[in-house]
């Protein structure tokens, strides 16, 4: 059962009224990513180093029962060669194959165009992960807040920098891969004016058993 879903039932999501009326006397703001790089973190955070005993963890073994294949005894691998947790390569075939049967996404990697429904929210400011330090700036002056908050940028990335995690995972995937992803959040990347720039560069032309390089 997804987390959200059990939140649902005892707090549903309010009504457009009710939400129109707490708008009128507020400053709405929305966090947007690149839905690929948005991906590749929760991916990161809630699967490959997910804390024993949890949801996500069960996840992560229920994705490994259906999705691992024998791996070629030649492959040479920088990481484990059977982790517990799900590849990047097939925590992807798992999207794609609950995308196809219309069952609802793990609020992590739901679509942000399906999770705050933007079109139905006059938001005053849409503001970027890759340029939140200026734009969080902007909305605390647009508050009148800036002689209470005083912000600080931190973005730890476990000592890999955005572009080497980018290259080391999507390189796990096959194009195709890449093109379904990008077809599952197709909504992000036009509305919020991200591009495939790249990502595919880094995937390759057949299957791959490449193991995770980052562990």
């Amino acid at each position: 059962v997804i987390p959200l879903n059990l939140a649902r039932k005892k707090y549903p999501r309010p009504s457009m009224e009710d939400l129109q009326s707490a708008l009128n006397d507020s400053i709405a703001f929305l966090i947007v990513r690149h839905p690929l790089e948005r991906l590749l973190s929760a991916y990161r955070d809630k699967l490959q180093f997910s804390l024993p005993h949890t949801l996500h963890q069960k996840l992560g073994s229920e994705i490994v029962n259906k999705y691992r294949t024998p791996r070629p005894f030649n492959i040479k691998t920088s990481g484990p060669k059977n982790p517990r947790w799900p590849f990047f390569s097939e925590f992807v075939n798992y999207l794609v194959d609950i995308h196809n049967s219309g069952e609802p996404f793990d609020m992590h990697w739901t679509p942000i165009t399906e999770f705050c429904t933007p079109c139905q929210v006059n938001f005053h400011l849409i503001a970027k992960f890759e340029t939140l330090q200026e734009d969080q700036n902007y909305l605390i002056h647009m508050s009148g807040l800036q002689d209470i908050i005083k912000p600080e940028w931190k973005n730890p990335a476990k000592g890999y920098s955005t572009n080497k995690l980018v290259a080391s995972y999507y390189s796990q995937l096959t194009k195709m891969q890449i093109l379904q992803l990008y077809n599952i959040y197709r909504y992000d990347f036009e509305l919020f004016d991200y591009t495939l720039d790249g990502y595919l560069d880094h995937g390759t032309t057949e299957a791959t058993d490449r193991d995770d390089p980052t562990t």
